[in-house]
C-alpha cells in the first residue's frame, strides 16, 4: 500500500447510497424511521437520523494538497450527480443550508466543520432531509464526507398550527431532538456488542 493510499479510505459509493435511499424512503409514507442497516451500507444508525460514510481521507502536514483534494472533487462530483439524478420530483436540491441554524449549525457546534459555499448539498425525500457534510476535524489532522439522513424538521421546520401550544411544544421538541444530534463519527466504524 503507498503513502496516498494510507491517506485516503473510501468507505461507500454516495451515489449508491443515495438511490438506495431513494428506493426506501422514496415510496414510504411511514411515520417509523427505517432500518437504516438494511439498506447494506456502512451506517452509523442513530435511530431517527443516520450517518452514511462515504471517506476518510487523513491530512499530512507536509503535504497540503493530496487527499484533501482528492475529497473536494468527489465532493464535488457527487453533488453535480446527485443535483442531475435527484433534483427533482420528490428530490429538491437548491435548497439553502447554511451554518447559523438549525441541523447546520448542530454540525458547525460539535466539531465538525461545513466546508464550501455558505451553503451545503441538500435534498428532501419525504420527510427526511439528506445533507452531504464534508468535515474537517478540530486538529485539521483529516477530513471526511457523509451523507446525513435526519427529519426535515431539524433542518426546515413548517409549523402545522402556527401560534399553538401543541405547535409550540411540537417545535421545542424538534430543537431538544436536534441539538441532542450526535453528528461526529470516526473510521472505522465501531461494531456494536452482539
Amino acid at each position: 500500500m503507498t503513502g496516498n493510499e494510507q491517506d485516503w479510505h473510501r468507505i461507500s459509493d454516495g451515489l449508491s447510497v443515495m438511490h438506495a435511499l431513494e428506493r426506501v424512503l422514496g415510496r414510504r409514507h411511514s411515520e417509523k424511521s427505517p432500518r437504516w442497516t438494511d439498506l447494506g451500507f456502512p451506517v452509523i444508525d442513530r435511530g431517527k437520523y443516520a450517518i452514511f460514510p462515504l471517506v476518510v481521507a487523513r491530512l499530512q502536514k507536509d503535504d497540503d494538497s493530496g487527499a484533501a483534494v482528492r475529497l473536494s472533487d468527489m465532493r464535488r462530483s457527487l453533488q453535480r450527480s446527485c443535483v442531475h439524478f435527484f433534483g427533482g420530483d420528490d428530490f429538491h436540491a437548491e435548497m439553502e443550508f447554511g451554518t447559523e441554524d438549525g441541523y447546520g449549525r448542530t454540525l458547525a457546534d460539535t466539531g465538525a466543520v461545513v466546508t464550501g459555499p455558505p451553503w451545503e448539498c441538500l435534498w428532501c425525500i419525504q420527510r427526511f432531509a439528506v445533507v452531504l457534510a464534508h468535515s474537517v476535524d478540530q486538529p485539521r489532522a483529516s477530513e471526511s464526507l457523509a451523507l446525513h439522513i435526519v427529519p426535515m424538521d431539524w433542518v426546515r421546520y413548517r409549523p402545522l398550527n402556527p401560534g399553538t401550544k401543541r405547535e409550540a411544544s411540537r417545535y421545542r421538541r424538534i430543537v431538544r431532538e436536534r441539538d441532542a444530534a450526535d453528528v461526529v463519527w470516526s473510521w472505522p466504524l465501531s461494531v456494536p456488542d452482539e
